[in-house]
């Protein structure tokens, strides 16, 4: 098998939407993993993401190394379809790791932020003036750890609705990173 061939396989049917979700995925984890880096008051960058996306990583190169790997190191009943298909899955799967570890970090992040931001009685004052909305963001804000906790009891790899689960939580994001942008920006 060489490249060419690999590359007709990656394009079967089979793979091209989890081809095409692994691209989704991994853009909008690079997006929230920076993003995440940046708010960090402490400077803090955190690891298990950055393992996720090296792990994925890894599974293409394992399918682009088939042409120059030893045909003996897999034996007779090798089937190369099914070992790019399983690549793809194992990287799939590291790629919706990665974003769920970087949406709970950044959800830590900027919850942590609002609430001791808030804490401080003259904030609190000015929000309240400024916005009107300070008992709806209350709510917001003690909600939100139940929802994540829903979406991180609901996440599973093995369900078609993956993209439909990652969305659900970065609309949970954007709602939190709006608060805590307004907030900053006070």
């Amino acid at each position: 098998m060489n490249q060419v061939d690999i590359l007709r396989e990656l394009n079967s049917e089979k793979n091209l939407k989890k081809l095409s979700e692994l691209g989704e995925l991994h853009i909008l984890t690079k997006h929230y993993l920076l993003l995440a880096e940046e708010l960090s008051e402490d400077g803090i960058s955190f690891l298990q993401p950055l393992k996720e996306h090296r792990d994925a990583y890894d599974h293409f190169m394992r399918i682009f190394a088939l042409p120059h790997r030893n045909e003996q190191e897999f034996g007779k009943n090798f089937d190369v379809v099914k070992y790019i298909e399983e690549n793809v899955s194992k990287a799939y799967g590291h790629e919706y790791r990665a974003f769920f570890d970087t949406a709970d970090w950044l959800t830590f992040i900027c919850r942590k932020y609002i609430r001791q931001a808030l804490s401080y009685h003259s904030i609190k004052k000015r929000y309240e003036n400024d916005y009107k909305d300070y008992n709806d963001i209350k709510s917001i804000i003690n909600d939100i750890p139940y929802k994540i906790a829903k979406y991180r009891e609901q996440k599973d790899i093995s369900d078609n609705n993956v993209i439909k689960e990652v969305y659900k939580y970065k609309d949970t994001l954007e709602e939190l990173l709006k608060i805590y942008k307004r907030i900053k920006d006070m």
